[in-house]
């Protein structure tokens, strides 16, 4: 709880008090702040995942190759048919 007032705090002190001299070093230090909480997330996220069942696993992977699959099949170029090629179906 301490550390949630001290962050409203620095925000508010940011936002109405800050001269212009320190909002730039403010800027810096909250984009240090960001990253580490990116990169930390991040690490939680890997170490929750390798400790997932092995469904998971196999759904994950499926839906991979799924994608890769029909990313694969988008690439693909279709040749133009004859007429006298065309199915029923495809008239």
């Amino acid at each position: 709880m301490f550390y949630l007032i001290l962050a409203v705090l620095l925000v508010l002190f940011y936002i109405f008090a800050a001269p212009k001299a320190i909002k730039g070093t403010l800027n810096l230090m909250l984009l240090v702040f960001a990253v580490v909480l990116v990169v930390t997330l991040i690490i939680l996220a890997i170490i929750s995942l390798t400790s997932s069942s092995a469904e998971v696993w196999a759904g994950g992977i499926v839906t991979f190759l799924g994608l890769w699959a029909i990313w694969d099949m988008e690439k693909m170029t279709s040749r133009s048919r004859d007429k006298s090629e065309t199915n029923f179906f495809d008239q």
